[in-house]
C-alpha cells in the first residue's frame, strides 16, 4: 500500500497565475494581495536542464544530488503530515546562505565541498579572493609583497569568481537570474564558509515572492529538468527519462509539489505501470514556501522551449 502523505494545505486562486495585474492568492485559507508582475525582472525558464545541456545522464552524474537521500518506498508506513499555514508576501527578504541554497547547494552540497572530482568545492577560489590570503601565497610563491599587486590579484579573483557565479563554467550552469545585490549578498556568504581572514558580514537582499521562485527553479530544478517537454511513457520513466517542469506542473497540485520536493513521493513507472521509490532526492534543506514560490513562479511565468 503506497505511502499517503499530505504536506499543508495550500491553495492557490486562478489570480495568482494571470499575466499581468496584481495577483490574488489564498494559502491555508488566507486570502492576500501578491505583487505584480515584472516581465523586465523574471523571466520563465527555458529550454534544455543543465544535465542535457551537458550530455549526461541522472544516474551518471553528482549534479542535482544535494542531500545523498531519497523519498519513502511504495511499501512504506503512510505518514501525514500536520498542514501548514503560508501566504504569499510581496517581498521576501534573502541571506547570502538562503541564496547559496537556492542556487549552489544542489551540487556544491552545504559545505561548499561539492562532489570531486566532477563538482569542484567552491572554497578555493573564495579563499583566493581574500587579500590577507592572496598577501600569504604571494609571499609563499617567494615575491615581494606588494600591496598594489596584492590587492590587484584580489580584484580579478574576486571579479572572476563574480563572472563564475553569473556566467557558469565548464560544468557549472549560469545564474544569470541573480542581482547585484544577489551575487554580493551570496559572496559575503561564501566568505564566511570558507573562513577567509577578513570575511565580509553577513549581506542581505530583497527579492519579489516571483524572484523566490524564479531563484528555486533556475538555481535548483533546472538542473536535471527540461523546461518543456513530452508527457514521458512509464517505460521511459523506467529507463531514467525525466519528466519536464511543463510536465510536472502540469500533474501536481501545489501541494503535491512542496510535499514531492521536500519529502519525495514515491512513482509509476514500466509498462503496466508499477510503483517504485523516486528516484529524485530529497531536496529537505528547502523550505515550503520556497518551493510554493516555484510553483507559482512556474505556473504564472510558464516554461519555454527556447
Amino acid at each position: 500500500m503506497h505511502r499517503i502523505r499530505t504536506a499543508m494545505f495550500v491553495t492557490l486562486v486562478a489570480g495568482l497565475l494571470s499575466s499581468g495585474l496584481a495577483a490574488r492568492a489564498a494559502i491555508g485559507g488566507q486570502e492576500k494581495h501578491a505583487p505584480a508582475r515584472t516581465p523586465s525582472l523574471v523571466t520563465p525558464v527555458a529550454g534544455t536542464s543543465w544535465l542535457n545541456h551537458l550530455g549526461i545522464t541522472f544516474r551518471d552524474t553528482s549534479l542535482g544530488r544535494p542531500s545523498g537521500h531519497y523519498g519513502p518506498g511504495p511499501n512504506d508506513t503512510a505518514v501525514v503530515h500536520k498542514p501548514v499555514s503560508l501566504e504569499v508576501v510581496s517581498s521576501v527578504s534573502l541571506t547570502g546562505a538562503d541564496l547559496y541554497r537556492l542556487n549552489c547547494q544542489a551540487c556544491h552540497h552545504a559545505e561548499g565541498t561539492g562532489a570531486p572530482p566532477e563538482v569542484r568545492s567552491v572554497l578555493p577560489a573564495v579563499q583566493g579572493s581574500s587579500l590577507e590570503m592572496m598577501r600569504k601565497q604571494l609571499q609563499h610563491d617567494g615575491r615581494a609583497v606588494d600591496e598594489a599587486t596584492a590587492r590587484q590579484r584580489t580584484r580579478e579573483a574576486r571579479d572572476a569568481l563574480y563572472r563564475r557565479i553569473l556566467l557558469g563554467g565548464e560544468k557549472m550552469p549560469p545564474h544569470r537570474h541573480l542581482r547585484d545585490a544577489d551575487v554580493n549578498a551570496l559572496y559575503a556568504y561564501l566568505t564566511q564558509l570558507a573562513g577567509t581572514p577578513g570575511t565580509h558580514s553577513a549581506g542581505q537582499t530583497t527579492v519579489s515572492w516571483a524572484q523566490l521562485g524564479e531563484n528555486v527553479v533556475k538555481g535548483t530544478c533546472h538542473i536535471c529538468h527540461d523546461a518543456v517537454g513530452p508527457h514521458p511513457t512509464g517505460h521511459a520513466l523506467l529507463e531514467g527519462s525525466i519528466p519536464a517542469l511543463n510536465v510536472v506542473l502540469a500533474q501536481k497540485s501545489v501541494t503535491e509539489f512542496v510535499d514531492k520536493v521536500r519529502s519525495g513521493a514515491p512513482v509509476y513507472m514500466g509498462e503496466p505501470p508499477m510503483h517504485y521509490r523516486g528516484r529524485m532526492p530529497v531536496f529537505d534543506y528547502l523550505k515550503d514556501e520556497e518551493i510554493a514560490a516555484a510553483y507559482s513562479f512556474l505556473a504564472a511565468f510558464p516554461p519555454q522551449a527556447k
